[in-house]
């Protein structure tokens, strides 16, 4: 049973990885992210294979070998611990082998009392029952992934991913200049947080001091306030959706959905040094910076004019193969480019608001709030400066830019 990386640990609060430093190989610790996802069954659905699925199918061979997922089997009966074990062995062994998955559990022994604990929220005894051992079940897993990885991602059992989360999130964190605590990477509760693995043993110990007091989200919350981050880092579109039907607390119906989430397919492309402009107002700090490769959020503008303009300048010349660009989102259907179309610049020059081309050349128009061609290389294999999206009509809704994938021909 322990041949497939079941790692059994009673009664160790060691805030300091111990553990996990005395079982883990040495290859594990050197490893980008490491992935938490603490998980209960479900009578009626459950959806942790699938998570697990989604983690990998969503990843690339390069992206694995930076990944290592624990998986904390959460559930009192240890009878269930092993099902679930065993069902994980034969759906992921290549993955258990590789040391890329790893599964956890304890036992209730280990764990601070859960019985005539203050109801601080008018809550019924089983509710606050339930949310204290749901701290205390991350607190564990926490704790045992301190010393695994750079970074430690928190996910739930009943998510997807988008394609290439890995890389996004990499150079994110790379190029964020600014100290932080946490980012998230999903808008729902405590899906998609982000942290420094040095940072975990502080909140491990966060989580377990008033384990009894408030839901896990809210802790949360609390820990990078305290650590003097005012305000969460939440990068958009999100990365990660909750596909749960069934809540682990008493089997109850609970639909919820990230608004922001995008599951793009394929490839996001390459990612050209450029600078973005526009003469579209912004709305509320949705700059232009946000959407312009790589794109770690998207431009939000209003006041959509025909005749104003968003101008991609690249730093050197490149010569496309391929453009995606996407407007309005899930939660903002209505915010696309209803009618416009995409110019490509040649000859850069500079201007009283930044930069752009002195030539154009009509390249395509907009359907749908979309703009997708591929084989660019072989319409024209001449460098460009420039790329731009321009308003053909003038329209009252809103504009939302919130992808700009760009292919560019190597060699």
């Amino acid at each position: 049973f322990f041949n497939f990386a079941l790692l059994v640990l009673l009664s160790n609060w060691n805030y300091h990885g111990e553990a996990s430093k005395a079982i883990i190989s040495q290859d594990s610790a050197s490893r980008y992210l490491s992935i938490g996802i603490s998980s209960i069954h479900r009578k009626n659905k459950y959806y942790l294979m699938k998570t697990i699925e989604s983690i990998f199918s969503q990843s690339s061979p390069e992206e694995l070998r930076e990944i290592v997922l624990v998986v904390y089997l959460a559930n009192n009966d240890s009878t269930l611990n092993k099902q679930t074990a065993k069902a994980i062995k034969d759906g992921f062994s290549s993955h258990i082998d590789e040391g890329k998955l790893l599964v956890i559990c304890s036992s209730l022994s280990s764990y601070p009392s859960l019985r005539g604990l203050q109801r601080n929220f008018l809550d019924k005894d089983e509710s606050v029952q339930h949310r204290s051992k749901q701290n205390v079940d991350y607190a564990f897993l926490v704790n045992f992934c301190a010393s695994l990885s750079h970074y430690y991602l928190m996910l739930e059992d009943d998510v997807v991913c988008a394609n290439g989360f890995f890389s996004i999130i990499q150079q994110f964190i790379h190029e964020r200049m600014e100290p932080w605590t946490t980012v998230s990477f999903s808008t729902l509760g405590y899906i998609g947080k982000l942290y420094h693995n040095e940072d975990l043993p502080k909140l491990t110990r966060f989580l377990l001091l008033f384990y009894d007091t408030m839901p896990c989200d809210w802790l949360l919350e609390l820990f990078h306030q305290s650590k003097a981050q005012k305000a969460i880092v939440t990068f958009r579109p999100s990365l990660f959706q909750h596909i749960g039907r069934i809540s682990s607390f008493h089997n109850m119906e609970n639909i919820l959905k990230d608004p922001e989430f995008q599951e793009d397919t394929g490839d996001f492309g390459d990612f050209p040094a450029a600078s973005c402009y526009t003469d579209i107002p912004v709305f509320d700090g949705y700059v232009p910076e946000d959407v312009c490769p790589p794109g770690k959020g998207f431009f939000w503008g209003r006041n959509i004019t025909s005749g104003k303009s968003f101008t991609i300048v690249f730093e050197t010349p490149i010569v496309l193969q391929k453009i995606q660009i996407y407007t309005g989102s899930a939660e903002y259907k209505r915010d696309i480019l209803y009618s416009g179309y995409v110019e490509l610049g040649k000859v850069k020059i500079k201007g009283n608001d930044g930069a752009t081309c002195r030539i154009y050349r009509r390249a395509g128009n907009f359907r749908n709030g979309k703009f997708e061609v591929d084989n660019f290389d072989q319409i024209m294999e001449e460098q460009i400066h420039c790329l731009r999206i321009q308003v053909a009509v003038t329209q009252k809704e809103w504009l939302l830019i919130r992808k700009i994938n760009i292919w560019v021909k190597k060699g």
